[in-house]
């Protein structure tokens, strides 16, 4: 035992040791008032829709017959051409359908029981392009077919889809929201494919397609006539 006591502590060390817990607990209260306050408002407020949900709904499947739409490049204008949906229109069950398409001739497709679902449509030169060509022999109109998942290409230029994404574009003087859709092919044309479509746009949902030869882009626009006919 120590021959010298301790000494008591006094009434000053008490009031000074008790004025800073004060401080310490006033200040963790206001912290926690503050960061309730903020809490409150962040929960409240609008969130954001950053990205906003993805709902790709075929455009092909709402397609009606006599739709047409005109298919042109800036490199081509020559080439300008009218896609316009032929009767059927949709086969839904192509192996319940006729043996055979009016016109349609494909060596590497020739039974269209076994395709996929599809749509027909004529392709037929642009009235622009029929003026220029006076006095040449009419070319007739060439049927395609389009499987309903190929996203706007035909049965003989299926690829194999890389990617889908939303985006927004402007077509027709509006902007719209659109889906961008990767595709790649093999053979002879490889691609890539960007198809840029949108759910309203006639025949193939489609407003533009680029095609990929190396680093150069060949773009292909769609527009809807004034008339079909």
């Amino acid at each position: 035992m120590s021959p010298y006591p301790s000494p008591a502590p006094g009434p000053a060390r008490r009031a000074s040791g008790g004025g800073a817990e004060r401080i310490v607990a006033l200040a963790l209260a206001v912290m926690a008032a503050v960061l309730g306050v903020v809490y409150i408002d962040l929960a409240r407020a609008e969130p954001k829709d950053l990205h906003p949900p993805f709902d790709f709904v075929n455009p092909l499947l709402s397609v009606q017959t006599g739709e047409c739409v005109e298919i042109s490049s800036p490199s081509e204008p020559e080439f300008s051409s009218w896609l316009v949906v032929r009767s059927p229109g949709k086969v839904l069950r192509p192996h319940r359908g006729e043996t055979k398409v009016p016109g349609w001739s494909s060596p590497r497709y020739p039974d269209p029981k076994s395709y996929p679902p599809f749509l027909v449509c004529d392709a037929r030169p642009a009235p622009v392009v029929r003026r220029s060509a006076e006095g040449l022999p009419p070319r007739k109109d060439e049927p395609y077919l389009f499987p309903l998942n190929g996203f706007g290409l035909p049965v003989e230029a299926l690829g194999v889809l890389r990617d889908i994404g939303q985006t927004e574009v402007t077509w027709g003087g509006q902007k719209r929201r659109a889906y961008v859709v990767g595709l790649m092919r093999y053979g002879q044309v490889e691609g890539p494919w960007l198809i840029y479509m949108a759910q309203g746009v006639p025949v193939l949902g489609t407003m533009s397609r680029k095609y990929f030869r190396g680093f150069e882009a060949e773009l292909q626009s769609f527009r809807v006539p004034d008339t079909c006919r």
